[in-house]
C-alpha cells in the first residue's frame, strides 16, 4: 500500500512537471517573434504581395526602446494607381470559401498620377499575426487612389521589423504612437488619424485608439476582445496538430506567464478597458464563419466601443476571405473614415 502511494504522488509531480514544462514552452513560442517562426504564411506567394513595395513612395525606419526594436514603415500617396482588384471567390456547402478567380494590378508609386488636392487625411494599416506590411498594401493602394496618404508598418517581430517578442499590443501600441510622432516631424497631419487594422493589428488598434487621442476612427476586421481566450481559439483552429493535447489549464498556465517572458503588463494590452477610454468610433467586421476568432469577440467589444461603432457581420465569409474582400467594403471603409474626420 506504501509503496502504491508513494508511486502515486510521484507520477502526480511527473505530472505537473510535464504540465509546467509545455506551458512553459508554450509561452515562449506565443511571445517569439513570427519572423523567426519559419513558418509561411498563406498567400505568401500571390504576385500582389510580391510586387507590394512598388506602391511605397518612401520605406524608412523608427527606433524604439523599452524594449528595443526598429519598425520598418512604408508611404503610399495619393492618386491614381489604375488599381484593378477582381477577386471571386466559391463558396461549398459546408467547406470553406476558395479563391476561384484573382487579378490585381496598380502602378508603380513612381508611375502613379499624383492627386490634385489636398489629401483626405492620414490612415495608418496593421497586418495580422504571421503577416507584413505587403499584406495590406492593395487596401493601401485602394485607399490612396481615394485620396488618403497611407502608412503602412511591420509590427514588431514582423516583416522587416526586429524586436524579441510580441505582446498582444502593450509594446505595439506604443510603436504605433511613435511611428506617428515620426510622421508628425516629417509633415504628415497626424491630427486625427483612421487606423484600419486585420486580426491581430486590428486589435493593436483599438488598444492604441484607447491610449493615443490623436486616432480619430477605426476599422477592425475580426479583431479579439481577449489574448487569453484568442490564443487557444486560434491555435486549436488554424495549428490543430500542434494544439493537439493541450489542454485548456495549459493554456491558461501559459498566459499568465507570457508577459513576464516578454517584459509586459497585461493591462496594457487590456481592449475592453483601452475601448473605454477611447473616443474613435470603431466599424467591426466580422465573418460569420469565422473559426480562428469567433464573431463572438466583436459582438463583444462593439457593446464597449465609443458611441457611433458599429458591427457589420459577413454571412459565408471566414477569418481568411474577409479581409481579402476590397471592393464590397471599400466605400463603406472610406465612408467610415470620412465621417471619423468631420466629427473631430
Amino acid at each position: 500500500m506504501a509503496a502504491a502511494v508513494v508511486r502515486a504522488i510521484f507520477l502526480a509531480c511527473i505530472a505537473a512537471l510535464a504540465a509546467g514544462c509545455v506551458s512553459s514552452l508554450l509561452a515562449q513560442r506565443i511571445v517569439a517573434p513570427p519572423n523567426k517562426s519559419g513558418i509561411k504564411p498563406l498567400f505568401a506567394d500571390w504576385e500582389v504581395l510580391k510586387h507590394a513595395p512598388q506602391a511605397f513612395a518612401a520605406t524608412w525606419t523608427v527606433g524604439m526602446d523599452a524594449p528595443p526594436a526598429s519598425i520598418a514603415v512604408a508611404s503610399v500617396e495619393p492618386g491614381d494607381y489604375g488599381f484593378v482588384y477582381e477577386l471571386r471567390l466559391e463558396y461549398a456547402e459546408g467547406g470553406a470559401p476558395k479563391v476561384a478567380f484573382f487579378n490585381s494590378y496598380f502602378r508603380p508609386a513612381e508611375e502613379r498620377i499624383p492627386a490634385s488636392g489636398p489629401s483626405r487625411g492620414t490612415i495608418l494599416l496593421l497586418h495580422g499575426y504571421l503577416q507584413n506590411r505587403n499584406y495590406l498594401t492593395p487596401w493601401a493602394v485602394r485607399l490612396a487612389q481615394a485620396g488618403y496618404r497611407c502608412v503602412l508598418m511591420d509590427l514588431r517581430g514582423h516583416g522587416a521589423s526586429t524586436g524579441a517578442h510580441i505582446s498582444f499590443g502593450a509594446f505595439e501600441s506604443r510603436d504605433v504612437s511613435r511611428v506617428l510622432d515620426d510622421l508628425g516631424r516629417r509633415g504628415w497631419d497626424v491630427s486625427q488619424v483612421g487606423i484600419l487594422g486585420v486580426s491581430y493589428g486590428a486589435s493593436v488598434a483599438l488598444v492604441t485608439a484607447g491610449n493615443d487621442p490623436r486616432i480619430a476612427s477605426v476599422v477592425a476586421f475580426e479583431p479579439f476582445a481577449s489574448a487569453e481566450r484568442a490564443v487557444p481559439e486560434l491555435m486549436r483552429s488554424a495549428f490543430a496538430g500542434e494544439a493537439r493535447g493541450i489542454s485548456d489549464k495549459q493554456f491558461a498556465a501559459a498566459h499568465l506567464k507570457e508577459a513576464r517572458i516578454a517584459g509586459f503588463a497585461w493591462p496594457d494590452a487590456d481592449i475592453p478597458a483601452a475601448l473605454a477610454r477611447s473616443h474613435a468610433p470603431v466599424l467591426f467586421l466580422h465573418g460569420e464563419q469565422d473559426t480562428w476568432i469567433s464573431p463572438a469577440h466583436s459582438r463583444e467589444l462593439v457593446k464597449l466601443a465609443p458611441r457611433g461603432s458599429r458591427l457589420v457581420l459577413v454571412p459565408r465569409e471566414t477569418h481568411i476571405s474577409l479581409p481579402l474582400q476590397i471592393e464590397p467594403f471599400a466605400q463603406q471603409v472610406i465612408d467610415w473614415f470620412d465621417a471619423g474626420s468631420r466629427a473631430h
